[in-house]
């Protein structure tokens, strides 16, 4: 077992030496750290009495660091960064922040109004945002709450479900109503998307489960990603495959109207997690809390 307390000298001195080194001025170091010249001439010499050696010529203003000198600063200071550091990481910010991240199309459909109201709710606090669809980028120590679609078994976080999936076909009044009875004989597209993880459903799948297979033969548009075939369908451009509850504000203004009874609960869902490795803070807490009772 280390006995630090007898094979250090007091840190503050260490602390002291750092900042004459840099300055190579007494007086500036001690302007630094807000005490008087005397107390950094005071902690130096108190530390090159307890190494035995000298860290400094004293000549003039300016300071000459000795061999001793410039061996112990680049030490000292590697040793007072990595310590900082670690201080860094563990210590409670004044107003804490919570960092939540989000899959993307939730994010955008889903979560950031309800951000926006929690923002302005008497239980606000700081927050950031970060989104992503790879589970890795989701799942990071760093992140103190992750909302994210999949089945609810995220080793290493504990979840609590927001809402279960459920797709079906999306599009306007006029494109649902060209679907149901028929305009100039062409099929409307179906927009697709990559599926950027296994359990992601995409059109093909769709199909598959439903067994509508009327729609197999339709003409597929391929999108960039699930939000870009929300906007092209939201332009009238083809039906999209929609998450109902992602686009409730859509629905309900009748600007994405659903395709008659065609839906498909998947068994995943969304789900918002914490991890189990750390207490939740509790301006997370209350944020958790906020997006749980709008769920």
């Amino acid at each position: 077992m280390q006995a630090y307390r007898k094979s250090l000298p007091p840190l503050d001195t260490l602390v002291f030496f750092e900042a004459a080194m840099r300055h190579l001025n007494f007086t500036e170091a001690a302007e630094e750290l807000f005490v008087t010249q005397a107390a950094v001439s005071k902690r130096i010499r108190q530390l090159e009495e307890w190494l035995g050696v000298d860290l400094f010529e004293r000549s003039g203003r300016r300071l000459q660091p000795t061999e001793a000198g410039t061996y112990l600063a680049e030490k000292t200071g590697m040793t007072l960064d990595y310590l900082t550091q670690a201080l860094s990481a563990l210590k409670v910010p004044e107003r804490p922040v919570v960092r939540i991240a989000s899959v993307t199309a939730l994010a955008a459909f889903w979560l950031q109004p309800r951000l926006k109201d929690f923002a302005l709710s008497e239980e606000a606090c700081l927050f950031n945002l970060a989104t992503a669809d790879d589970l890795g980028d989701l799942l990071k120590p760093e992140h103190d709450l992750v909302i994210l679609h999949g089945d609810g078994r995220f080793p290493g976080w504990q979840s609590e479900l927001l809402f279960q999936e459920v797709l079906t076909p999306v599009g306007t009044p006029e494109v649902i109503e060209h679907v149901l009875h028929g305009g100039n004989g062409l099929s409307p597209s179906l927009l697709n998307y990559p599926r950027l993880a296994p359990n992601w459903i995409d059109w093909p799948g769709w199909i598959q489960r439903t067994g509508r297979t009327e729609l197999k033969n339709w003409p597929v548009h391929v999108c960039a990603s699930y939000n870009q075939s929300i906007g092209r369908a939201l332009k009238g451009q083809g039906l999209a495959l929609g998450a109902l509850p992602l686009l409730q504000e859509e629905i309900s203004s009748s600007r994405l109207v659903p395709l008659d009874s065609a839906t498909l609960k998947t068994g995943m869902g969304y789900f918002i997690a914490w991890p189990n490795m750390r207490p939740l803070g509790v301006e997370a807490e209350r944020m958790k809390d906020a997006l749980l009772s709008v769920g």
